[in-house]
């Protein structure tokens, strides 16, 4: 079996205190999955403004992710405006394409749908994700059952898709959490994070869970929240569906 080409486009510009990162995130959950020698994982620094070739990165066999970042799509950051520029390439060039959490949003951002801060405020943690009749019918979520547990870390969201997207999941913060246009497709959860890296990712932003944003109470009530986070194995397994996916012209 030939193996396929996965170009991942790490935007993510923070660590956490283990020192990893999306790429080392992401190069697990393929381990987990058993699907790592099946693969060659590309990573390109996307904070640094490297990107696939347009040609190495289109048709079968060969597919890319854009992970997760800090803050949102409309910030003023330089590798920005060029990452949208190739999501918009990539896809009208019918190339494979999963955004997720960020990648989610810059995807939508690109073709034409809106990014916004949630009004409902953040969502963190591990929470049920409901799939829609589309989301039951699509290959990303063979295996995923409607209410099944996610792993999530946002403020912002998509508020609307772009023309022509289906909406693919959903639950009661986000009304978007997956959709589907042609061969691109977001996802606004973290497949890859572990509990023990949501953890981790709890503790970096404690402070302000507690004191800007007022998502938990007090100290106690952080050590309780980070208790509570499990494995989502049916969130995970969105990144093999994608990867068999990626195998049809």
């Amino acid at each position: 079996m030939e193996k396929k080409t996965i170009h991942m486009i790490d935007v993510t510009d923070f660590r956490l205190s283990d020192g990893s990162g999306s790429a080392e995130w992401f190069a697990g959950a393929f381990e987990t999955l058993g699907i790592d020698g099946e693969m060659d994982l590309v990573i390109h620094n996307g904070t640094a403004g490297e990107h696939p070739s347009i040609d190495g990165c289109c048709g079968g066999g060969r597919g890319v992710i854009i992970s997760g970042s800090h803050g949102p799509v409309w910030e003023e950051k330089q590798w920005i405006p060029p990452l949208i520029d190739l999501i918009r390439e990539i896809h009208a060039r019918g190339g494979w394409m999963l955004g997720v959490c960020f990648g989610h949003q810059a995807l939508g951002h690109a073709l034409g749908g809106e990014v916004v801060m949630n009004p409902r405020g953040r969502e963190m943690g591990t929470v049920p994700v409901y799939l829609t009749g589309e989301g039951k019918a699509s290959p990303l979520f063979s295996g995923f059952s409607s209410g099944d547990m996610a792993s999530l870390a946002h403020r912002t969201h998509v508020s609307h898709l772009p023309e022509g997207a289906v909406r693919l999941a959903y639950n009661r913060m986000t009304p978007n959490q997956s959709f589907a246009i042609g061969r691109s497709f977001g996802y606004q959860p973290h497949p890859e994070l572990t509990p023990h890296h949501l953890r981790l990712m709890t503790d970096l932003y404690g402070s302000v869970l507690i004191r800007k944003e007022k998502f938990v109470d007090d100290k106690e009530h952080l050590a309780s929240f980070r208790e509570s986070f499990v494995d989502t194995p049916s969130s995970m397994a969105v990144l093999r569906n994608f990867v068999s996916m990626t195998a049809q012209e």
